[in-house]
């Protein structure tokens, strides 16, 4: 098959914003990667204790008027990337969680009034915005699986909120759904062996889903994927997501994002050879921002990106370690990976390794398993620019020209260079999470 080129589209510039002068202590770079001389652990421990002196504000996130709909909001405007635009909720009913019990529901046995389950289910007649009653904090069990309808925004405020499940429950399902908001929420499993035990996601977004925002919410130890974002089938429509200001702490593997055409049949039209395909058959339909996360003690996939699929990965801070697995093993680590033809661009990012091993904080899968070996798969492409390192870790770019042409929409970057690494990562550690939840991006990191 002939190969059609995609068109050339730069990036959005990113915007310097007036931040501070670059840190002295940077070592000279190529564009990819610069080295912080700082040692890791040294590192974290500062930003940790700068960003637990000032915890950010938080207020009420939305505001109803006289007919019970929401009429104002700060999480709409803080959707940048992919998924701007998005506005949930905004403008439908406003629907309060008064209790945090669950049961399953039936036609003869609807779920009580006030649960979340009622909430999502009334929801299904037009929208509506879901939020939890003043005051009420605590964890909520999930006895089955949660499907969000378009239109909707779940909104667990500032915190206060746990969403647990066993571990094969996936807690919250995104399938042909348009317009949604999550945020503010803590999302966790019953005890898992991650070797042994089959598990399900915390969130997943699949098929024709579009305009999703994952907005300051937690996520340690969630089973499968924190966030996958999976297509079963190659589509001709797009699909669009923005994942930011999230804090994922002590979990494997984070987030899967793509099309598993290629994992179901691997002779399949372009997955033998999918950068030569990337402009018809292997064309990335969707697109993912992952923006001002914090990834504290985890693993892998942050995320992997397969097929059909483009990710911007900016200003998030990474800090590397292994799950340790029963059998006595360690698990895979790296940062992000792209495989089967998808596309990453990585930009203003902060890589931290705390141990001795060398590590892939982005790159191709190839790069990934080079010294694990394991099987095989075609590799993505991967573009990437002023991001840190800290300790034994490298980003590897591989042809880049090819992601640099796709179309990603890119929110407001902040030049990690010109910010300074501690600062950022600082800044980050405070505002992403549930705690964060009206911090304005940017500028609560200037």
């Amino acid at each position: 098959m002939s190969h059609r080129p995609i068109p050339s589209l730069p990036l959005a510039a990113a915007a310097l914003l007036g931040l501070a002068a670059p840190f002295a202590g940077f070592l000279a770079s190529d564009a990819r990667a610069a080295q912080s001389p700082v040692p890791p652990d040294r590192f974290l421990a500062a930003a940790r204790e700068a960003a637990d002196r000032a915890p950010p504000a938080c207020a009420a996130t939305a505001r109803t008027g006289a007919d019970g709909r929401v009429t104002e909001s700060p999480l709409p405007a803080m959707i940048q990337g992919a998924a701007a635009g998005t506005t949930g909720g905004l403008g439908r009913r406003l629907y309060t969680v008064t209790r945090l019990d669950d049961a399953k529901a039936s036609r003869s046995r609807p779920s009580p009034e006030g649960t979340l389950r009622w909430a999502v289910e009334a929801a299904r007649q037009g929208g509506g915005w879901i939020a939890f009653a003043p005051g009420l904090t605590g964890t909520l069990h999930l006895e089955a699986g949660l499907h969000l309808p378009s239109d909707t925004t779940l909104d667990g405020g500032c915190g206060g909120i746990t969403l647990t499940a066993a571990p094969r429950t996936t807690q919250l399902t995104l399938t042909d759904a348009r317009n949604v908001i999550v945020s503010g929420l803590t999302f966790t499993k019953d005890a898992y062996d991650d070797k042994a035990d089959k598990t399900g996601d915390a969130i997943a977004l699949t098929d024709q889903f579009d305009q999703v925002a994952i907005l300051h919410n937690a996520f340690h130890r969630c089973g499968d994927g924190c966030v996958d974002i999976v297509r079963k089938e190659r589509f001709a429509s797009g699909a669009r997501a923005t994942v930011a200001f999230n804090h994922f702490a002590q979990h494997n593997k984070v987030m899967l994002i793509g099309t598993l055409t290629c994992y179901k049949d691997a002779a399949a039209e372009g997955c033998a050879d999918p950068l030569a395909h990337l402009g018809d058959v292997m064309e990335p339909r969707v697109l993912v921002t992952v923006a001002g996360n914090v990834f504290a003690g985890t693993s892998q996939r942050h995320p992997k990106v397969v097929s059909n699929a483009a990710v911007h990965l900016t200003n998030n801070l990474f800090a590397l370690s292994p799950t340790a697995y029963s059998n006595g093993a360690d698990s895979a680590v790296y940062g992000s990976a792209t495989g089967t033809g998808g596309v990453l661009v990585a930009e203003g990012n902060i890589f931290v390794n705390p141990d001795r091993a060398g590590r892939i904080g982005a790159g191709p899968i190839s790069v990934v398993r080079a010294s694990t070996g394991g099987g095989h798969e075609a590799d993505g492409v991967v573009a990437a620019g002023d991001n840190v390192t800290v300790g034994n870790i490298r980003v590897v770019e591989n042809r880049p020209e090819i992601a640099r042409a796709v179309p990603i929409q890119a929110g407001a970057v902040l030049r990690v260079s010109d910010k300074g690494p501690e600062a950022l990562a600082t800044c980050l550690l405070r505002i992403a999470g549930p705690q964060g939840a009206t911090a304005a991006w940017p500028q609560a990191c200037r």
